[in-house]
């Protein structure tokens, strides 16, 4: 009888450690995924939450004469802040889609090249000045959930400034895109 009263305070001490190891309630919490954008300029890091005063993101969707629904997504980085102004040194990157998927989102997942191809997806990096150009760039948009979006760019331009052809990269995470049209003057070109 000893050895079965034994058992069953055993049973009863492993019934009432398990209960209170075991609760239901999740003390946990959530983190929310903040803004990562991280950019290289030939291969040397720029630390753009330093260096930029302004970073702003837009995002515009529009119907086509011909019915095809375009996309632009631009995020901008000026060095001064105040008014976004081309006279500003500033640098883009441009995603555009002629022809995105008619849905809620501001741009489409997908791959984005320059030159452009039989893509109707295309990409390019800015500087300010009248002369620079991009000669080749690639990118992606790897996520978009409620129009915060992750993805990865990269592409070689002419900076008028240094007088020189530049590789820039750029990797962003997070990334909510705006919708306000005073966040970059890029929106009226593409």
């Amino acid at each position: 009888m000893n050895k079965l009263f034994n058992h069953i305070k055993l049973f009863s001490l492993i019934l009432v450690f398990a209960t209170l190891s075991f609760r239901c309630e999740d003390d946990r919490v959530a983190e929310e995924p903040q803004e990562l954008i991280q950019m290289w300029l030939d291969g040397t890091e720029i630390p753009v939450y330093d260096y930029y005063e302004s970073i702003t993101t837009l995002g515009i969707k529009t119907l086509t004469e011909d019915g095809n629904v375009k996309k632009v997504f631009v995020i901008h980085f000026q060095k001064d802040a105040g008014r976004i102004s081309p006279e500003k040194e500033h640098y883009a990157l441009i995603l555009y889609d002629v022809d995105g998927l008619n849905n809620e989102d501001l741009i489409d997942e997908g791959v984005y090249v320059n030159p452009s191809s039989e893509s109707t997806k295309g990409v390019t990096l800015e500087i300010v000045g009248l002369s620079d150009y991009t000669s080749n760039a690639q990118g992606a948009i790897t996520r978009n959930e409620d129009n915060v979006v992750d993805g990865v760019v990269e592409g070689t331009f002419y900076n008028p400034y240094a007088e020189t052809m530049q590789n820039g990269l750029l990797l962003f995470e997070n990334v909510t895109i705006g919708t306000d049209t005073t966040n970059t003057f890029y929106s009226e070109f593409y």
